[in-house]
């Protein structure tokens, strides 16, 4: 099926389940509604299929009449997508801004299980699933009237970084993305980044650094490329425990707090043809004390895009920042999480301009 009429199918489908979904989502138990000076609020629902619907969150300039819009895909974590009136933090600092000085309306959907969402559990949520659920954003996105549907931005942050290029992909209206965090390499390369950064920043000695990665690299084989789950892998060499419990983020049924489906699922896409797809400007940002990714999987981006289309992407670093918005002394500060301060100011300038200039 050819990629303009897979999304229109997706989006004739996704249309009759939202007129089909109630429109009274009941919000949860103690939860605040989000307020921003200029900014109307509209809280929905998204009908993906089983009966399940997924909050959605609109927001546009007060009085607006079809301002651009962009559509946040999120990161890996199960933690909300609302802006909490009563914390801080940088990822909150940076979705405020976009929300109340880009002049752009901005849709975000809550993952499964999440907030008001249905379905879920959350942890156990798989990649494709998840990519569905975006996707099906997206299409609903696209039949409102009340927004220009022929300026859209996909904003990915994080994972919701690499999901962008395939959400964005083939869609028409769309004429930007932004990537914040996330690169294009394959799970398994991003794991082994991951690890050795963790290994270089820390307190390892650099005499055993390369012997771990061989042994993380064996564990990655199993779990990433061959699709075993790590119980099994573990159950059939007792010694890889060892190793399994080695790599940060690891317990006995998930790993970053998430299925090992959603990990192998990740493995299997191929997030370079998708960006290789896109044919808008882009781009893609990282911050220079971000150990949970790689400045070459991020400038590998710009290079696929502007392989197909010269000039099309920018790569861009934020200096002293991590993966949170987070300013730190130094590198080593920035993995220990010691003495940082919230400041997403320098990217949202950066952010800003661009949406400005589109």
């Amino acid at each position: 099926m050819r990629p303009i009429i897979s999304f229109i199918v997706v989006l004739t489908l996704t249309v009759f389940c939202i007129e089909a979904a109630a429109a009274d989502l009941p919000r949860r138990d103690g939860a605040h509604d989000e307020s921003h000076p200029g900014i109307d609020i509209e809280y929905d629902s998204l009908d993906v299929g089983d009966g399940i619907r997924l909050r959605t969150i609109l927001t546009k300039p007060a009085g607006a009449e079809r301002p651009p819009v962009l559509l946040f895909v999120q990161w890996l974590s199960c933690s909300t997508v609302e802006i909490r009136p009563d914390r801080d933090n940088g990822w909150l600092q940076m979705m405020r801004g976009i929300v109340r000085d880009s002049g752009w309306a901005v849709m975000r959907t809550e993952k499964r299980g999440v907030g008001d969402s249905e379905g879920g559990p959350c942890p156990a949520l798989d990649y494709e699933t998840e990519l569905a659920d975006h996707r099906a954003a997206m299409a609903a996105l696209a039949e409102r009237t009340d927004v220009d549907t022929s300026r859209i931005v996909v904003f990915g942050a994080s994972m919701g970084s690499r999901m962008a290029s395939q959400v964005a992909a083939d869609v028409p209206g769309i004429v930007g993305v932004l990537g914040w965090g996330g690169g294009s390499k394959t799970w398994f390369e991003r794991m082994q980044a991951f690890d050795r950064n963790a290994m270089e920043l820390g307190n390892t000695d650099v005499a055993e650094i390369a012997t771990r990665m061989r042994e993380h690299q064996a564990f990655y084989t199993q779990y990433l490329l061959q699709g075993i789950d790590p119980p099994a892998i573990i159950e059939a060499d007792p010694a890889m425990a060892t190793i399994w419990s080695d790599i940060i983020g690891t317990s006995t049924d998930a790993h970053y707090g998430r299925a090992f489906a959603f990990h192998q699922q990740a493995q299997e896409q191929d997030w370079t043809a998708a960006w290789g797809r896109i044919a808008v400007p882009v781009l893609v940002v990282m911050g220079e004390y971000d150990w949970f990714e790689n400045q070459a999987g991020h400038e590998t981006v710009a290079r696929i895009v502007n392989r197909q289309r010269p000039g099309l992407a920018r790569f861009e670093v934020i200096p002293k920042t991590d993966h949170h918005f987070t300013v730190f002394p130094d590198a080593r500060a920035a993995f220990r999480d010691d003495g940082g301060q919230p400041d997403a100011r320098p990217f949202l300038e950066l952010a800003l301009a661009w949406l400005r200039n589109l």
